[in-house]
């Protein structure tokens, strides 16, 4: 709707990128539009999901040509993962659901990660929830567990392997307390090729987008 203007800019911000991910996004009279923008800077292969106008899903625009795969396993959030491979990584576009229903989409990645070990993996988007008193100052997060499994199973935080002990948030909420919700887990081994991993907060505060945009530079 009215962030269509948002969203053209932060293409244009962004086009020096290989991959760009949408989440929160639908099949509405815009889709075209957003589509349009993005072949106009070169991101030729687009993706999303069959999802209802009203539904939020996810879209994931690439430089390079890619293979896809769809969950339907999920059912009725099945929109909420696109998963895009070529011979370098795995990457996984993600918007979780909110509360206990995140779990499903946790074990579906998780399952994964197993049977995909020997994928460079990167999972990123909204996941909804964080650590608690790392990503949040108090404990309210749901399927927070969900991280450290995530982490057992050979994947790791970029933002927090590069800022550490860091506090910064990519969701307020109206209460005015922050949040980070938006994450990037990657395969272990590629822990030595990240060179950065930052929000950009100046979407969200410019109402774009209820959140900050979240970038990761790995190393070639």
């Amino acid at each position: 709707g009215k962030r269509i203007v948002g969203i053209e800019k932060f293409i244009i911000d962004n086009k020096q990128s290989d991959v760009l991910i949408i989440t929160e996004f639908r099949n509405n009279q815009n889709k075209d539009l957003i589509i349009n923008y993005l072949n106009e800077y070169n991101f030729k292969n687009v993706v999303t999901t069959n999802a209802e106008p009203r539904t939020n899903s996810v879209l994931i625009a690439s430089k390079n040509k890619f293979e896809v795969k769809f969950f339907d396993e999920l059912n009725e959030h099945k929109q909420r993962v696109i998963k895009i491979k070529n011979s370098n990584f795995s990457i996984y576009g993600c918007y979780f659901p909110q509360q206990k229903l995140k779990k499903i989409i946790f074990e579906l990645l998780l399952d994964e990660v197993k049977n995909s070990s020997n994928e460079n993996i990167i999972i990123t988007g909204d996941f909804n929830t964080g650590k608690h008193y790392y990503d949040e100052k108090g404990a309210s997060f749901y399927c927070s567990d969900y991280l450290d499994k995530l982490e057992s199973s050979g994947m790791t935080d970029a933002w927090r392997f590069i800022n550490k002990n860091k506090r910064e948030y990519s969701w307020y909420s109206n209460a005015g307390n922050g949040f980070r919700i938006d994450h990037f887990f990657i395969s272990n081994n590629l822990n030595q090729l990240i060179s950065n991993c930052y929000y950009t907060h100046t979407y969200r505060k410019d109402k774009s987008s209820d959140h900050s945009s979240m970038t990761l530079e790995l190393k070639s």
